[in-house]
């Protein structure tokens, strides 16, 4: 993070479940380790975005057992106060909501979330995994009952396009016509791009290289091959080449490495020298 805003970087990106997936982890461990840093931090020029939703309730079963907190009124409450504690502020400059919950009316979860912003707890809403479909329907909600505006949307979207979705039940596509829509009847919503750089399972690997099979065509392949072929002449790494075309498509990527260096180089395009 000290790298990151060095960089010029300026949004921290989390969710209330990171990272229970670890073999200990039990959610909040990712809002713990940035408000920690947050309290040595000059945070004034800094914007944390995390999410609720999500939490695991049993973060012991099954991965094909396993049940969420959702998104009724109290859950959302309760979830954001035990977010601002994790995270040590007052205010959370974007709060998401994580997955689509479709057992509680969208209109119950917006209206929580436009309460939170009234009241000052938070500055911003969206969502992130929602189909065009459910994002319409939120549009329309939030312009008849006037709510609070569709501030963010965060999905898994890159330069490439998901050929076969691995679960498309819980992570929507953000195509075309998702874009199209949202610039039309929501043009104020900002875009993030989650996993952008595929965990670097693509971009920077050789052309006859293995593929994950959710982007592996010729189509994605011959891509990749003019984005490596853009790198080489620029003396620069593909991914600086996939995040800067998300930046000029004006979808802000949300990215992230174990590697300070690997962080500058793959930020180099888009971020003041």
């Amino acid at each position: 993070m000290d790298a990151f805003a060095s960089l010029g970087g300026r949004i921290l990106d989390t969710a209330n479940n990171y990272a229970y997936y670890e073999p200990e982890g039990e959610g909040g461990e990712s809002e713990q380790t940035i408000g920690r840093w947050i309290a040595r931090t000059d945070r004034t020029d800094m914007i944390v975005m995390t999410k609720v939703g999500s939490m695991v309730l049993d973060t012991r079963a099954a991965a094909s057992d396993l049940v969420f907190e959702g998104l009724s009124p109290q859950v959302i409450h309760r979830a954001t106060e035990a977010c601002l504690a994790r995270l040590g502020i007052d205010c959370i400059d974007i709060l998401l909501a994580h997955h689509d919950h479709s057992d509680t009316p969208l209109l119950e979860t917006w209206t929580t979330f436009s309460d939170l912003v009234g009241s000052g707890k938070v500055k911003t809403v969206g969502v992130s995994n929602y189909s065009s479909a459910r994002l319409r329907e939120l549009v329309g909600l939030i312009d008849k009952h006037d709510l609070a505006p569709l501030g963010a949307v965060q999905m898994k979207y890159t330069v490439i396009d998901r050929v076969r979705p691995r679960e498309p039940a819980l992570y929507a596509v953000f195509d075309a016509d998702t874009k199209s829509m949202l610039h039309e009847f929501s043009p104020e919503t900002i875009v993030f791009a989650y996993s952008p750089l595929v965990s670097g399972q693509v971009f920077e690997k050789p052309p006859d290289a293995e593929w994950p099979e959710e982007y592996d065509s010729a189509r994605n392949r011959e891509k990749v091959g003019a984005i490596q072929r853009e790198a080489r002449v620029l003396g620069v790494s593909p991914s600086a080449i996939v995040l800067k075309q998300l930046v000029d498509d004006g979808i802000i990527p949300v990215t992230g490495t174990t590697k300070p260096q690997r962080l500058a180089d793959n930020l180099r395009l888009v971020v003041p020298a």
